[in-house]
C-alpha cells in the first residue's frame, strides 16, 4: 500500500532520484521523514539555500532550507514528486525523489476524496467507489491532524453514505477539528490489495457558510426591524446583502450592509432574506428563509417563517378607543394592555374558551378566578372587564 516506510527515513538510493542534466546536481541521498513531514539532503559542496517542492494531485508546495525543508502535510498514499534545487539553476541542479514508492493498486482505491466544513463546526466527507474496485471492496476513513503521524489517527464514528454493495462512501464529522487536517480512505478485499486515499484539508479555505438566521418584526405601525445572526468558525467580518418585497406585487429591494440588522419602511406586508459574505471573499453563503410580516397592527407582531409560524400577539382592536391593543394567549388566558384614552365602553374579545362578549368600563380592575383574564391602561386609570350577557 505504499506505507512500509511510514515512521522510518526513506532513502534515495532505494527512490528514483535524478537530474535534468548528466552532471552530477549538488544534492544527494534525499530522505524523506513522513512523521516529521520533512526532507533532507546532503551537499556536495557548501552552497547558497534550497527551494524544495512537493508536487502531488495537482498540488505544488515548496519550501527553502540549506539541509532540510518541511511541508504542512504529506500524502501517504499517493505517489508524490519531491524535488530539491538551486533557485538560480533549477534545470541544472534539481534532484528528486517519489515517495511513496509503491502503489499497489490504484484502480480499487478510493475516488474523488473530498471534504468540507458546514454548519459552524461539522465535517463532512465524500468519495467515489474505485474504477477498479473488486465486487467485496469495503472502505474505512481516518482523519488526523496534519502535523501528526499515521498513529494518531482516528476512524470516522459515523459512516453516512453506503454504496453498492454495502461500501461506506461517506461520514460526518462533528467532533472539534484541526484547521489543517490529513483525511485518509483505505481500502480491503478479498481479492486482492487495494491503495490508499487521502487529501489535506484546510478547513478555513473548505467552509461552506451557513446562510443568516434572520428574524423580523414591527417597530411601529409602518417601520420594520429586520436583524439576523450569522456565525462562522473562521471568519467575524461580514457584508450582507438583504432583499426586501413589500407586498406581493412590488418590484424586489435589494439592500447593502455591514450591520446585523436594518430599519425599512413597510406600507403593509412584506417578507425578507438575506445572506453573507466575509469582507475578503468574493462569494456569497446561500439565501436565508423567508422572513415574513403582516400589517404592522402593533410594535412587536413578529415575523412569521415557513418552517414554523410565530404566533403573533393576539388581536384585541374593538373600537376607536381601543386600538393597538396587546395579548398573550399563554397558559389559556389573555392579558391586555392598551393605550386607551377615557370614553365610551369598547368592546372586546374574550379567549377562545369564552364564548359571549365582554365590555371594557372605567371601574376597579376585576379578574376571572378561573381564566385569569384583565386588562389595564399604561397611564390611564384602571379598567374593569365585565361580561355582556
Amino acid at each position: 500500500m505504499g506505507l512500509a516506510g511510514r515512521g522510518r527515513a526513506q532513502d534515495a538510493a532505494a527512490n528514483a532520484v535524478g537530474a535534468e542534466r548528466g552532471a552530477a546536481p549538488p544534492f544527494f541521498n534525499l530522505r524523506v521523514y513522513p512523521k516529521e513531514l520533512r526532507l533532507s539532503w546532503e551537499r556536495r559542496a557548501p552552497g547558497p539555500q534550497a527551494v524544495c517542492r512537493k508536487q502531488g494531485l495537482g498540488i505544488v508546495w515548496s519550501d527553502i532550507g540549506r539541509e532540510h525543508c518541511r511541508f504542512p502535510s504529506l500524502s501517504l498514499c499517493h505517489m508524490t514528486n519531491i524535488s530539491v534545487f538551486l533557485p538560480n539553476d533549477p534545470g541544472a541542479t534539481a534532484t528528486w525523489i517519489l515517495f511513496p514508492e509503491s502503489d499497489p493498486n490504484r484502480p480499487a482505491a478510493a475516488t474523488d476524496l473530498h471534504c468540507w466544513l458546514h454548519h459552524v463546526d461539522h465535517v463532512s466527507c465524500r468519495w467515489g467507489r474505485g474504477p477498479g474496485a473488486p465486487s467485496d471492496v469495503q472502505y474505512r476513513m481516518f482523519w488526523r491532524d496534519a502535523r501528526q503521524g499515521r498513529d494518531r489517527d482516528r476512524e470516522c464514528p459515523r459512516y453516512d453514505v453506503m454504496g453498492m454493495g454495502g461500501a461506506r462512501l461517506g461520514c460526518t464529522l462533528d467532533a472539534v477539528l484541526p484547521t489543517l487536517m490529513m483525511v485518509t480512505v483505505t481500502g480491503s478485499s478479498g481479492q486482492g490489495p487495494v491503495s490508499c486515499s487521502d487529501t489535506a484539508v484546510d478547513l478555513q479555505a473548505a467552509e461552506v457558510l451557513t446562510p443568516p438566521t434572520l428574524r423580523a418584526k414591527c417597530n411601529g405601525s409602518d417601520t420594520a426591524l429586520v436583524s439576523w445572526v450569522m456565525r462562522s468558525r473562521f471568519h467575524r467580518g461580514f457584508e450582507f446583502q438583504l432583499e426586501i418585497r413589500k407586498g406581493p406585487h412590488s418590484e424586489l429591494e435589494t439592500e447593502h450592509t455591514s450591520e446585523s440588522h436594518f430599519r425599512v419602511r413597510i406600507p403593509g406586508s412584506a417578507s425578507f432574506r438575506v445572506r453573507a459574505k466575509p469582507s475578503d471573499i468574493a462569494d456569497f453563503s446561500a439565501w436565508s428563509q423567508v422572513a415574513e410580516l403582516g400589517v404592522c397592527s402593533h410594535p412587536s407582531q413578529t415575523s412569521r417563517t415557513p418552517w414554523g409560524r410565530k404566533r403573533s400577539p393576539q388581536s384585541c382592536v374593538g373600537g376607536s378607543t381601543a386600538r393597538g391593543m396587546r395579548g398573550d394567549a399563554s397558559d389559556g388566558g389573555l392579558s391586555c394592555q392598551l393605550p386607551i384614552k377615557a370614553g365610551p365602553a369598547a368592546t372586546l374579545p374574550l379567549p377562545p374558551q369564552t364564548r359571549s362578549g365582554a365590555a371594557v368600563t372605567r371601574g376597579p380592575p376585576l379578574s376571572f378566578a378561573d381564566r385569569k383574564w384583565g386588562c389595564q391602561s399604561p397611564g390611564a386609570s384602571p379598567l374593569s372587564v365585565t361580561h355582556r350577557k
